[in-house]
């Protein structure tokens, strides 16, 4: 059995995929909203052995070639096969599948490539990545001396408000010298 699927892409529009679908001869056409994958898990769920799964783009399958991939195994483990009208790709044909594979790859290092960059760019500009300290250095030069002078590690962290561990941890690195910032 043909079936399509499309999400919809900035809300509303729905003429244009259900049309393309109707030319791919689909005898039952599917969609999700915007965000949504209840009715392509569903879709995907219900297919057999000789199926195809119709979708008319890559943008109206998935949000990213990653994502169309992981869609592409599914639907090959169920014994269906995947064809993207638009992009003109039948996933019965072994090198489709690795045309997909490899875009998802490049895809994936895209990402890791931006997510460098702005991490590089970031650390010039001074800021660090990840969650801002609770800590600044003057207070973390206080805890060595509060906990010396008798106060608990269990008392300072309620005052500051972190975890004990935390206060014992910047205590062991306050004789060294280290500000515990690294």
């Amino acid at each position: 059995m043909i079936v399509g699927y499309f999400r919809r892409i900035d809300g509303g529009e729905e003429a244009a995929p259900t049309a393309v679908l109707r030319a791919e001869r689909c005898l039952r056409i599917e969609s999700d909203g915007v965000g949504r994958q209840t009715a392509r898990t569903q879709l995907i769920a219900g297919l057999s052995n000789g199926d195809v799964l119709v979708s008319p783009s890559i943008a109206h399958l998935a949000p990213s070639i990653v994502e169309v991939l992981r869609v592409s195994r599914h639907v090959h483990g169920r014994g269906a096969t995947l064809r993207l009208v638009l992009e003109k790709i039948d996933t019965s044909v072994p090198a489709a599948r690795n045309v997909l594979a490899a875009f998802a790859e490049f895809e994936s290092r895209l990402q890791a490539d931006r997510r460098n960059a702005g991490l590089y760019e970031a650390a010039l500009s001074g800021v660090r990545p990840g969650r801002p300290r609770k800590l600044d250095p003057a207070r973390i030069g206080l805890i060595a001396g509060e906990l010396a002078a008798g106060r608990t590690a269990a008392s300072i962290a309620r005052e500051l408000g972190v975890h004990p561990t935390t206060v014992t941890r910047l205590a062991r690195l306050a004789p060294t010298g280290d500000d515990g910032l690294d």
